[in-house]
């Protein structure tokens, strides 16, 4: 009967120990998983962390070209120029002269035509004329 009870004591510290293996072993899969997942969003932060801090750069530069532009557009020249432009406003002792594009464009395409000489008090028929201008001797033959 003692042999009976050693291994039963045997077995039964076997299946002790083996129970703790499997719980040790479940504990460990789930420490794994757990440090995996941890792992995972650490790098999807650091990842927003990144695009974040992009994003505040690109936001200064256009920031610092913003403030640019408000200093020029603050100097008295640019407000002159302004007023000059959109207001039609002028300096008192100015004169302003206004150009037209669609005249000087019309102008310049256009040469001056010299005036078609026309036989004034003619009375011939038309057909003479025709005649005359075809085979008659010219004496103004450039």
């Amino acid at each position: 009967m003692a042999r009976r009870q050693k291994e039963k004591t045997k077995t039964s510290s076997k299946l002790i120990s083996g129970l703790f293996f499997v719980a040790g072993l479940v504990i460990l899969i789930l420490i794994g998983v757990s440090l995996g997942k941890e792992t995972y969003r650490k790098k999807q932060v650091q990842k927003e962390i990144e695009n974040l801090q992009s994003q505040i750069k690109q936001l200064g530069q256009e920031n610092g070209e913003l403030n640019n532009l408000i200093a020029y557009f603050s100097t008295p020249q640019f407000q002159e120029k302004e007023a000059r432009e959109k207001l039609n406003l002028q300096k008192d002792n100015e004169q302003m002269i206004i150009l037209r594009k669609d005249l000087a464009a019309k102008n310049q395409s256009q040469p001056e035509k010299e005036p078609v000489p026309v036989a004034q008090g003619d009375s011939s028929p038309n057909w003479r004329k025709w005649l005359n201008f075809f085979f008659a001797p010219q004496d103004n033959v450039k």
